[in-house]
C-alpha cells in the first residue's frame, strides 16, 4: 500500500483530528492550550519519500492569525518489527513505540476494489533505520541536492587527533556499513523540546573497543538556529566545557539535524540538586503526623542540610567559575556578534520593562480568555501578575550603575542544560544546547544581555526543584486515599487560601526547609561572581514569565510554580 502514499493522502490524513490530537500529545508541539480545540489546519510544506517507507515532511499549522512549522519525519510500518534493527527489538522499546504510533484505518479503491489497511505512522527519529539511511547511506546522500538537502562539515573540529579519529569513524561507517555495529539510545528521557539521541558504533573488528558516541539532534522547531554559530566560537575559544559540532543537515537551508560530541557525563546538574533534596526530605519526613518542631530552628535546619546535601553544596560552590568561563568564551571581539557591547542602562531597562508589561499584559488576556473553571483563570493568580509591573518598576528606579554591559550568553542556562562527569573525587562540567530562550524570535536570540539573565535562570532551576519536591511530598505524605485529591490544588491552598490551608503542620516545616536549602545554595553559587542583585530578580522575572508562558503552551498542569515564584519576588520585596 505503500505506493499509495502520496503527498495529497498524507496531507489529508494530517489533517483529521485523529492526527491532530496525536500533534498534540507530542512533547515537542507547542500552543497546546490554543490549538486544544483542534481547529487548525496543516499543510505539507515539503514532502519527500527518501526510502520506500520513510518520509521528510515539514509540516506548517496554521490559524486565521498563527503559523509555525516542524520538521516531522515520519517512518510508515506495517508490523513494528520490521523496521526495527536487531538491538532495538526489546520487549520494552517495542511498547514504547507503539504508544507513540499514530495508527489510522483507511479505504483505499484499488483496480475498483475497496481494500482497508491500517497506516501506521512513527516520528522516524526514534527508528535507527531512519538514521542509517540519513547518515550512512550513499544512495540516499548522492541524491542530497535534488531532495534540497545539504550536509555541512565543521572542519575546523577535527584539528586535534581525538576528533578526527571520531569524524573519521563515522565517514568509515557509511563507506562500509557491513564492519559496524549501531544502536542508538534517546537522551533526556523525552522531557526536550528537541529530540535527542546518543549513537554508538562500534568496529566489528575491534569488538573489546568500547563504541564511539556521538549525539543526534533533531531540530523540530523548522526554523534557523543560532547554535551551530555559538558552538563554533567556543570551540575557536578553546572552551572544553561545550560539545564540538561535527555537522549538520539543511533542509531547505535551514538546520533540522546535528552531529555533535558526546561528552562524557554521569547525568545533568539537576539530577544530584533532586537526588540528595528528595532523599533527605523522604529520609527526615517519614510520616506526616510526627512532631517536627525541631526544625523550627535555623540551626537545627542547616546542620540538616550539611548532614544530607554534601554533593548538592560542593557542586553549588564550584559551577559560578564555570559559568563565568562560559561567558568569557563566548566573547570573540573580531565577531561584532560576539563582542561586548556598554549601553546606557536608562534606556536599556526602559525599554526592558516595556517589554516585559507587554508579556504580563498578553498573558492576562490569554488567562482570562480560558473558561472560568480553569486554574490560572483565578483572580489571586491574576493579581500576582499586576503586582509583578510594579516590582518591576521598582527595580528600575533602584538601579543605579549609568551604564551595563551586555554580551552573548547561553539564554537558556537551567540544570539540565549542564552536563557534570565525575572522576574519583573530582568534577567536570559541560554546557549544552545553545539554541537560546526558546520562548524568543530568532532576531531576540541574536541579541546580546547582561550575564545576570544566565544567573537568573540557573536561579530559577533551584525554585522548580524545591516546589516539584514539595508537591511530591504532598502526593506521598499529604494526600488522603479515600479522596480526589491534586497536589498542586493543596499547594496552591497552603499559599492562597488560608481557610483551606491543609491541617498538616508539617507542611509549614518543610516548606520552610526548602526555603533554606534554595537560600543557601543560592549563596554558594553566586559566591565570587561580579553580578548585580537588582538585574539578577529582574531577569528571574522574566524567566518566570517565560516558564508561565511556557507551561501554558506545554504543560497547564505545571504553571503552579512560576506563579508561586512570582508570588515570592513581591512577597520578598
Amino acid at each position: 500500500m505503500i505506493n499509495y502514499l502520496e503527498k495529497n493522502m498524507i496531507q489529508g490524513i494530517c489533517n483529521s483530528n485523529e492526527f491532530k490530537g496525536w500533534l498534540l500529545s507530542r512533547r515537542w508541539f507547542g500552543d497546546k492550550s490554543t490549538l486544544s480545540n483542534l481547529e487548525f489546519d496543516v499543510s505539507l510544506h515539503y514532502f519527500e519519500n527518501i526510502t520506500k517507507n520513510i518520509f521528510l515532511t515539514i509540516i506548517e499549522i496554521k490559524t486565521s492569525n498563527y503559523s509555525k512549522r516542524y520538521f516531522l519525519p515520519l517512518i510508515y510500518y506495517k508490523k513494528i518489527e520490521e523496521i526495527l534493527d536487531s538491538s532495538e527489538k526489546t520487549h520494552s522499546n517495542i511498547v514504547k513505540l507503539t504508544e507513540n504510533t499514530f495508527s489510522k484505518k483507511l479505504v483505499i479503491n484499488v483496480e475498483n476494489n475497496q481494500k482497508i489497511f491500517t497506516l501506521n505512522l512513527l516520528e522516524a527519529e526514534f527508528c535507527l533505520f531512519f538514521w542509517k539511511k540519513m547518515l550512512f547511506d550513499t544512495n540516499i546522500s548522492e541524491r542530497f541536492p535534488s531532495l534540497d538537502l545539504e550536509l555541512i562539515l565543521y572542519n575546523k573540529q577535527f584539528e586535534d587527533d581525538v576528533n578526527m579519529k571520531k569524524v573519521q569513524n563515522l565517514i568509515e561507517a557509511s563507506l562500509y556499513p557491513d564492519r559496524y555495529s549501531l544502536s542508538i539510545n534517546q537522551l533526556g528521557k523525552g522531557n526536550t523540546t528537541n529530540t535527542l539521541f546518543s549513537l554508538n558504533i562500534i568496529n566489528n573488528r575491534f569488538p573489546e573497543q568500547d563504541p564511539i558516541s556521538y549525539v543526534l539532534k533533531s531540530y523540530k522547531v523548522y526554523s534557523t538556529t543560532i547554535e551551530p554559530s555559538a558552538l563554533f566560537v567556543l570551540v575557536k575559544n578553546k572552551f572544553p566545557n561545550a560539545p564540538k559540532i561535527y555537522g549538520t543537515i539543511k533542509v531547505h537551508d535551514k538546520e533540522t539535524i546535528q552531529i555533535m560530541e558526546n561528552v562524557p557525563n554521569n547525568g545533568n546538574l539537576g539530577d544530584i540538586y533532586w537526588t540528595e533534596l528528595n532523599k533527605m526530605i523522604n529520609t527526615i519526613f517519614k510520616n506526616a503526623d510526627t512532631n517536627y518542631s525541631k526544625f523550627n530552628d535555623k540551626s537545627n535546619i542547616s546542620q540538616l542540610i550539611k548532614d544530607h546535601c554534601l554533593e548538592t553544596i560542593r557542586v553549588s560552590s564550584e559551577i559560578g567559575k564555570y559559568i563565568n568561563n562560559l561567558h568569557k568564551s563566548l566573547i570573540l571581539p573580531s565577531q561584532i556578534e560576539y563582542s561586548v557591547e556598554t549601553v546606557d542602562s536608562g534606556t536599556y531597562l526602559k525599554t526592558y520593562t516595556e517589554k516585559l508589561n507587554s508579556m504580563i499584559s498578553e498573558l492576562l488576556t490569554n488567562m482570562t480568555d480560558q473558561p472560568e473553571s480553569t486554574f490560572f483563570n483565578l483572580p489571586k493568580v491574576s493579581s500576582i501578575l499586576i503586582d509583578i509591573k510594579d516590582i518591576i518598576e521598582k527595580f528600575r528606579s533602584e538601579f543605579k550603575a549609568q551604564n551595563i554591559n551586555i554580551q552573548p550568553v547561553h539564554q537558556d542556562l537551567h540544570m539540565e542544560q549542564i552536563l557534570y562527569n565525575k572522576i574519583d573525587d573530582h568534577y567536570n562540567f559541560y554546557f549544552i544546547d545553545f539554541e537560546g530562550d526558546p520562548q524568543l524570535s530568532l532576531e531576540e536570540k541574536k541579541s546580546k544581555f547582561p550575564i545576570e539573565k544566565d544567573l537568573a535562570s540557573f536561579l530559577r532551576a533551584l525554585s522548580y526543584i524545591k516546589f516539584n519536591t514539595l508537591l511530591k511530598f504532598i502526593e506521598n505524605k499529604i494526600i488522603r486515599k479515600d479522596k480526589y485529591e491534586v497536589p498542586e490544588e493543596i499547594l496552591y491552598n497552603l499559599f492562597f487560601r488560608r481557610a483551606a490551608r491543609p491541617l498538616k503542620k508539617v507542611l509549614d516545616i518543610v516548606l520552610n526547609v526548602l526555603n533554606t536549602w534554595e537560600k543557601r545554595l543560592i549563596g554558594k553559587i553566586l559566591k565570587n561572581l561580579k553580578a548585580d542583585y537588582i538585574l539578577i530578580t529582574y531577569f528571574y522575572i522574566e524567566r518566570a514569565l517565560h516558564e508561565l508562558n511556557y507551561e501554558i503552551l506545554f504543560r497547564p498542569n505545571m504553571i503552579i510554580t512560576p506563579i508561586l515564584g512570582l508570588k515570592e519576588i513581591i512577597e520578598k520585596s
